[in-house]
């Protein structure tokens, strides 16, 4: 498999600004282009911002959602893993509502433009327990009352696809 993402940041939009945003678009690119479902599928893209999923199987139906990081996903000392979650009701109201979807953490190296960790949480582990609200936002910021949340997964429920062996 060809980790490297170097060929698809000529498709992002050039007007995006947002380091995250750029460097998400392009790791879901790099996804449906190199990761087939288990049911050897191909994955689609959905629309960006599309709620709680990324792309769909063309076979299966199965969604995914895709969370991409500058930086290593690790266990915490007390062997969870807690990442930066979407919008709080969005999130609980899609696990609720049944919408099952497997979650991808891959993270990459912006120098080296590759990835370099995937992990993923299949949709059994992801329940309404591990939906954490995040305090609102002022009522003096620009969205002011949104609400985020943080996602939080035992360790040991997550699976290991790829490591690079000289990661940090």
């Amino acid at each position: 498999m060809n980790y490297s993402f170097r060929s698809f940041t000529k498709k992002i939009n050039p007007k995006w600004k947002s380091k995250s945003r750029i460097f998400g678009q392009i790791i879901e690119e790099w996804f449906v282009n190199n990761i087939n479902c288990d049911c050897e599928g191909i994955f689609n893209l959905q629309k960006v911002n599309q709620t709680s999923y990324d792309a769909v199987c063309n076979f299966c139906g199965k969604k995914v959602q895709i969370k991409a990081s500058d930086k290593l996903f690790r266990p915490r000392k007390d062997e969870t893993l807690q990442i930066l979650g979407s919008e709080y009701q969005t999130t609980l109201s899609s696990i609720k509502n049944q919408e099952s979807w497997d979650l991808f953490l891959i993270s990459y190296d912006k120098t080296l433009q590759e990835v370099v960790m995937i992990l993923k949480i299949d949709s059994k582990f992801i329940n309404p327990e591990c939906v954490i609200p995040r305090k609102p936002l002022s009522i003096n910021a620009r969205r002011a009352g949104w609400q985020g949340c943080y996602l939080q997964f035992n360790w040991i429920d997550i699976k290991k696809i790829y490591e690079k062996s000289n990661s940090k």
